[in-house]
């Protein structure tokens, strides 16, 4: 009889629905069966055929018609009757969820719905060593009679759920096989089994919040896809195979579940359908297409909304920058991209759309970094006398080879090294909007608040925040290099004034330096609107204390204008 390998994970979540997802070990037809907490309602079902992709078993089912802001309770069966999917050992904890509150037609009403967000990113997922995300499980256990009052509504996971170019040393005892990276879909699948079925706090976790990822660059390979000549480079080495095979994995493992099933529109769901209906393997056909995108022929989306209260966006800031595969220097040292031209014009018409007071924007690298990194990042991007017709290109060309080679070497890779994508976010700011960024990526953790230059002050805040990593701690060599950047505190660049917000520590232990906070942490963000539904956050850094989830710091915004 079938078994889970990996999972249940609650996935996309919206007022009126959910999505489980979950690796089984052999061919099932998995039934959902969720009943509302507390109640005598009949339950509500759905079925699905699992999908086979590359020898291995999924199902991602979406049950619709469930009630706003209300907690329900889940299982898992296959066709025997009465014997529910399960990984061994069982948790101690009942499997549950809470759908999304809806949009009050009242703006006053908001005061009663506020939205909290646990993000975080970067775990490599090594055992017997400090994991925030599993001691956060065991905190949802501890407060579970408070769930309601406590719990965060979504988990965002941020970047770097895996380090499919570093495995750790666990995984490396449990797969001896293993190479020093993942060169094969079959290798990726490992690294995900590992990170998501080894822990009982992280499966926890995985199976009571609804969470969403987005992918950053060791879901691949370190700085993937950094520079434009970057997947040219890869592509004729010869390892297109494993490029390709890490993003299938993604998809498989990640991607998938960020959308509603019943109503997204994407090449790869498509494929997952049909593969369902018929029975056949889907991994050659996902190559397929994944190939295509690959060499710019066609754009796969990975960006996507949240249905919360206050709205939310997930860039995808790793696959649609600039890439360049001819010879011309006048391509590979021109302007780049570090999101599309779709997806920037996808963010403007979104931002403009959104009824809510605070637009929320997800980008696994930073947007506002540490001033003096970002201005650094910033200069390395500019071209100047690139568009002059005179001496001056040739200048021009010889000065961006240099800034290329400079940002390659230190590993420059944020937005403000993409001048024409920093060129969109500037005009997108310009609407008068509160702006809460959420990032991951650097392994410290801080915020950031920020001006526009070229408008009048106004009352609006843009705020960036960043909580990383949740396991993966920077070498004391690292952290002192951060550091001695970090006296530079606030700066103007790019038509952005910015300036670090301070960190209260709450606990003495907590490795604060120039409010950098360099730990395992995880962030919960509180937004709570006013009566005139303008939003407030809050942000506590989480840690583990002695195996405990405590608060090791809080953000200290800047005072309210009048």
């Amino acid at each position: 009889m079938p078994e889970l390998r990996v999972g249940p994970i609650v996935r996309a979540v919206s007022p009126t629905s959910i999505v489980i997802w979950a690796e089984l070990t052999a061919a099932e037809t998995v039934t959902l069966l969720v009943q509302a907490n507390g109640t005598r309602d009949e339950p509500q079902t759905v079925s699905q055929k699992s999908t086979l992709v590359g020898g291995h078993h999924y199902v991602a089912l979406e049950l619709q018609h469930l009630q706003p802001a209300t907690w329900y309770n889940y299982q898992l069966f296959g066709t025997i009757p009465g014997k529910e999917l399960v990984q061994t050992p069982a948790l101690p904890m009942p499997q549950c969820f809470r759908t999304l509150a809806t949009q009050p037609q009242a703006t006053e009403e908001l005061v009663h719905f506020p939205l909290r967000i646990a993000y975080g990113s970067c775990r490599k997922a090594e055992v017997n060593q400090s994991d925030v995300l599993s001691v956060f499980g065991h905190w949802l256990h501890e407060h579970f009679e408070q769930r309601e009052s406590a719990w965060p509504h979504l988990l965002l996971l941020i970047g770097d759920q895996i380090y499919a170019d570093e495995p750790s040393a666990s995984l490396q005892q449990a797969s001896p096989h293993l190479g020093p990276e993942a060169s094969s879909y079959e290798d990726f699948c490992l690294f995900y089994q590992h990170a998501w079925s080894t822990d009982s706090g992280v499966r926890q976790v995985l199976a009571s919040l609804p969470s969403y990822m987005i992918f950053d660059d060791h879901e691949i390979t370190n700085n993937w896809n950094s520079m434009p000549t970057w997947r040219a480079k890869v592509t004729q080495s010869g390892r297109e195979q494993v490029l390709i095979d890490g993003v299938v994995a993604y998809w498989i493992y990640q991607g998938w579940g960020n959308l509603a099933q019943h109503t997204a529109q994407h090449p790869l769901l498509a494929i997952m359908r049909q593969a369902a209906e018929s029975g056949e393997d889907a991994l050659e056909r996902l190559r397929d297409c994944i190939r295509e995108d690959l060499y710019g022929r066609v754009l796969l989306h990975w960006h996507y909304e949240i249905p919360s209260t206050p709205p939310i966006f997930v860039a995808n800031a790793r696959t649609e920058r600039t890439a360049i595969f001819t010879d011309s220097d006048e391509d590979i040292f021109a302007p780049t991209r570090i999101i599309s031209h779709s997806q920037a014009n996808d963010l403007q018409n979104w931002f403009s759309k959104n009824p809510s007071t605070l637009a929320i924007l997800v980008s696994s690298v930073p947007v506002l970094l540490p001033p003096a990194i970002g201005w650094l990042e910033y200069l390395m991007g500019q071209r100047p006398w690139m568009a002059k017709k005179n001496w001056l290109h040739g200048a021009g060309l010889q000065l961006a080879r240099l800034q290329q080679r400079i940002a390659m070497r230190i590993g420059f890779d944020h937005w403000p090294l993409y001048p024409v994508s920093w060129q969109d976010l500037l005009q997108i700011f310009q609407q008068p909007k509160d702006t809460l960024i959420l990032s991951g990526d650097v392994h410290f953790s801080y915020a950031l608040a920020a001006q526009l230059t070229s408008r009048v002050a106004t009352d609006t805040y843009l705020y960036q925040f960043v909580s990383t990593p949740l396991q993966n701690e920077l070498s004391a060599s690292d952290q002192s290099k951060i550091k001695l950047q970090a006296h530079l505190s606030q700066w103007r660049y790019g038509g952005l004034k910015q300036r670090i917000l301070p960190l209260a520590a709450s606990d003495k232990t907590a490795h604060i330096d120039h409010n950098l906070l360099f730990e395992n942490t995880l962030a919960m963000v509180t937004l709570q609107a006013d009566t005139q539904g303008r939003y407030t956050p809050q942000q506590d850094y989480l840690g583990s204390i002695n195996g405990h989830l405590q608060k090791l710091a809080t953000t200290i915004l800047p005072p309210a204008q009048p």
